[in-house]
């Protein structure tokens, strides 16, 4: 039995400026053939899945071409049209298959095709044909189309955000590709895609309201004919027509039972709608109760705490934690999860306003790096850094202060972390410590904060500061629940802000709740 594997991933924010080129996945991640195995085997992303589908159930898993880019901005013409033509040509010249495996985040836009999964879906099954079974695996932040889940067997969607099961739906989305294969089920799928979106900084799975939403979707996996079901919280940056939530419920060739769970599931959804659209602290509000909060630092050796005693994030309560720690501001309007720049200096400026010190915070600054470079580490010298990238994430900073320590940028995580991923690269990346007791990570490549070893790796043990800033809205979690006194999330400006009226929206549909507070719903 050969199957093969194949994938572009990529969240696009449209209203990004920087443009997802050719040359942007070269940078971050374009693997092919055995590479694949190589760098996912291990790991704990969708592939991984894949792999240890392979194993278990005996079949010939066949690596074709992954490509990955961090959220920006629109896929270039030329950037899909080179990515996907040299992936189908292989899935086209190496076949052929007894059935397909994608990898896709689910939320991509090129300048050609608004929705663009549904596009390489298309071309998937136009190669393959009818008959061969073909499964996708996205992200729980998928725009998912009708089109797409039409163009598929098995649409399987992760159901934790911060993201920690994509090996395990990744999994099952292979299982059930070999058991159609054998001719053991019939997958039968329905979407419901109700006119909703639910805010960024309410997509946290561990805690209410969507932590609900995804216990009743997981129970309703236990309906008997049914094979699988997912929520997708949606992407909400994508100026598309699929933009929102989604359910999708696959059968045993049980159209009529499909529908009716994913319907039934969607209106729980559209009862709670207002609470998935509730505003977070400004900034002046979440430094002050920060402040309060502060008693000190973690014990020593917190830094090797397995996360909630191995039970997954989920299914916690940040209070099981101890007091003691640093307080984390989630930046939502640099999360560059979502597509930002990770050059905010919005919530920097007030520290440093305010006098605050014991202040940790990351920031992408490629010229700053070669201006420390160049100085040498031990140097005291004066740096502007950040909000150099556009108009929306704030003014470089100056600051005076010390080069620490210099390095490639280069770690590996093996704790939990949002996606599963191993292997990370900052770039050439710079310790430097302001005079004013503010220490920041100046790093050449955009980078979120989804693992704490970015920290330990140059040096710095965050659960000794105060306030540590991490770009993100849930993905950070994993890396730093563990340490945090509390998570406060920060209504902050820039691309990926919460506040939702920042942005002029020209596609998506006419009755989408909450940018249309009268728009009704009937499953």
């Amino acid at each position: 039995m050969r199957i093969a594997t194949l994938g572009i991933s990529h969240e696009t924010n449209t209203f990004s400026k920087i443009p997802a080129t050719y040359e942007e996945f070269e940078k971050k991640e374009i693997k092919r053939k055995s590479e694949i195995i190589k760098h996912f085997e291990n790991s704990n992303y969708t592939i991984s899945g894949y792999i240890e589908a392979s194993k278990k159930y005996n079949f010939e898993l066949v690596p074709l071409m992954y490509a990955n880019t961090g959220p920006i901005g629109i896929i270039t013409k030329d950037a899909y049209k080179r990515l996907s033509n040299e992936m189908l040509d292989m899935l086209k010249d190496q076949g052929p298959w007894d059935g397909v495996l994608i990898a896709n985040h689910g939320a991509a836009v090129s300048e050609e095709f608004p929705d663009m999964d549904a596009d390489f879906t298309k071309k998937v099954r136009e190669i393959v044909g009818n008959e061969v079974p073909v499964g996708i695996t996205f992200d729980m932040h998928a725009n998912i189309s009708k089109d797409t889940v039409e163009n598929t067997n098995v649409c399987i969607v992760w159901r934790t955000c911060p993201h920690l099961d994509g090996k395990q739906r990744g999994f099952k989305c292979a299982e059930l590709i070999v058991k159609s294969i054998k001719k053991e089920i019939v997958p039968t799928q329905f979407i419901e895609t109700p006119p909703l979106l639910v805010n960024i900084v309410k997509q946290f799975t561990g805690q209410e309201p969507m932590k609900s939403l995804v216990d009743d979707c997981v129970e309703a996996n236990l309906i008997e004919d049914v094979l699988d079901t997912s929520i997708s919280e949606g992407y909400p940056y994508a100026d598309v027509i699929e933009m929102g939530m989604s359910w999708i419920t696959i059968t045993n060739n049980n159209k009529k039972l499909a529908e009716k769970i994913s319907k039934k599931l969607a209106k729980k959804a559209w009862q709670k709608r207002e609470e998935l659209n509730k505003p977070v602290p400004s900034i002046d509000e979440s430094l002050k109760i920060a402040k309060e909060i502060y008693v000190g630092p973690k014990p020593k050796g917190i830094e090797n705490h397995v996360p909630n005693d191995g039970r997954p994030l989920e299914e916690t309560k940040e209070s099981e934690y101890s007091h003691l720690g640093p307080v984390v501001l989630m930046d939502v309007g640099d999360n560059i999860g979502g597509g930002s720049t990770a050059d905010s200096t919005h919530i920097l400026k007030r520290a440093k306003e305010l006098k605050i010190n014991d202040y940790l915070q990351s920031i992408c600054d490629p010229e700053v790096v070669n201006q420390c470079v160049s100085a040498g580490e031990g140097a005291n010298i004066s740096i502007k850094v950040g909000g150099k990238i556009d108009e929306m994430h704030g003014e470089p900073i100056e600051f005076q202060g010390t080069v620490i320590k210099i390095d490639d940028g280069k770690y590996e995580e093996h704790r939990p972390n949002h996606g599963g991923f191993r292997f990370f690269d900052d770039g050439k990346r710079v310790k430097f410590e302001t005079d004013e007791g503010i220490t920041i990570l100046i790093t050449s490549k955009r980078s979120g904060n989804t693992a704490r070893e970015q920290m330990y790796s140059i040096g710095i043990k965050p659960e000794n500061y105060k306030i540590v800033v991490a770009k993100g809205v849930s993905s950070p979690r994993p890396a730093y629940q563990p340490i945090a006194a509390k998570i406060i999330l920060v209504n902050t400006p820039g691309v990926t802000t919460s506040d939702l009226s920042f942005f002029e929206y020209k596609n998506i549909r006419n009755n989408m709740f909450p940018f249309n507070k009268n728009t009704k719903y009937s499953a």
